[in-house]
């Protein structure tokens, strides 16, 4: 680069939008999910944590190495737990409105 244009570069400040306000119209966060949308995440959280801590269960009984385990039983055990888990959670599930069945939830909503 030449000496006049670095020079020129020079001349104009780099652009900073820091001092620029956030208007009033922008929001920062997301707009509130429903409670049934609320429900069902928290649903299949705790479903995730269940086939999660039922592999865990299945691997620790018997298998020596990686390939020694009956991976289609850890993977039964697994869906059969997070099944087990959505359908406890329809009587309640602690993290979401104080611990209020499915039924009241959607019950509330409409």
């Amino acid at each position: 680069m030449s000496d006049e244009t670095l020079h020129n570069l020079q001349d104009h400040p780099t652009p900073d939008d820091s001092d620029q306000p956030i208007p009033d119209s922008m929001s920062t966060r997301e707009p509130a999910s429903s409670p049934a949308r609320v429900w069902v995440r928290a649903a299949l959280i705790r479903a995730l944590k269940t086939m999660a801590q039922a592999a865990i269960g299945v691997l620790g009984t018997g298998a020596i190495g990686l390939m020694q385990a009956d991976w289609m039983n850890v993977l039964s055990v697994a869906l059969m737990g997070g099944v087990l888990s959505v359908l406890t959670s329809i009587a309640g599930i602690p993290e979401v409105d104080d611990g209020s069945s499915l039924a009241a939830i959607t019950d509330s909503a409409n």
